[in-house]
């Protein structure tokens, strides 16, 4: 499948240049000794597959929306963590044995993050504003979701990453059902998605509400532990699916331009 980069709009290219930044900030963090990633950092591979989503599936409008909350996600646990995180910067030389790859690295990392959450949104409402009628946007946007889902669950198991493994499976059989209800009728894609944002709003609004503040907002959700990042990601999720369930599936056309 070929595309023309040129017919990207400006910002959906920025979208796709911040999270492959950030991918390869990650690997050199990695390569240069910080010891807080596993033998191999799957998060790279995550935003290289939502990069080339936003890029080859730019017929509809609301791809570059994936990257920037994905990005976004990220950038919530990069400030939980922001005392770690600073000494990437302050003392890179205590992280790994190659000072240098550490603090450019992270610093490479952070602002690829915010540049992937600003041109993300501004992408999104650009391309909305250029789209045209159709109508299979709902159940795109569950398969693309879907996949991503169970695709990041499947990776966290296998490499054994520290992470919530009922909060990861919750997400894995959301990420299956959605994959399903996306072949499905285009009602049943949009009652999925009403249903879909219901469930991650009304997460979000309870862990805001009843987390611990002294412990970052940290909420016991029978099994899971949810934290400030995943309320504020679950908040952003739900809003997402809630409006795709409410709004009559439009897409962009993506037009090839003449030669």
């Amino acid at each position: 499948m070929k595309i023309n980069l040129s017919n990207l709009t400006l910002p959906t290219k920025l979208t796709i240049a911040g999270l492959i930044g950030c991918a390869l900030a990650i690997w050199v963090q990695w390569v240069s000794g910080d010891a807080s990633y596993p033998k191999f950092p799957p998060g790279p591979v995550f935003f290289i597959a939502v990069a080339a989503i936003v890029a080859f599936a730019a017929r509809w409008w609301w791809t570059p929306l994936m990257g920037s909350l994905i990005a976004l996600l990220v950038t919530t646990g990069w400030f939980a963590r922001l005392p770690r995180n600073m000494q990437h910067l302050t003392h890179p030389g205590s992280i790994g044995h190659f000072a240098p790859g550490i603090f450019l690295g992270m610093l490479a990392q952070i602002l690829s993050l915010l540049l992937a959450d600003v041109a993300g949104l501004v992408a999104t409402v650009v391309n909305y504003r250029q789209r045209e009628h159709g109508t299979d946007s709902p159940k795109m946007v569950l398969r693309f979701f879907g996949a991503i889902f169970v695709l990041m669950g499947v990776v966290v198991v296998a490499s054994r990453l520290h992470s919530d493994r009922y909060h990861n499976m919750m997400h894995m059989v959301w990420g299956a059902l959605a994959v399903g209800a996306s072949f499905l009728s285009l009602k049943a894609a949009k009652l999925y998605c009403i249903g879909s944002g219901f469930f991650y709003l009304t997460l979000a609004v309870l862990g805001l509400s009843l987390g611990d503040s002294a412990a970052g907002k940290a909420w016991q959700a029978g099994p899971m532990l949810l934290h400030t990042g995943d309320h504020i990601f679950h908040l952003a999720l739900g809003g997402v699916f809630f409006g795709f369930g409410l709004i009559s599936g439009r897409e962009r056309r993506y037009q090839e331009k003449p030669a």
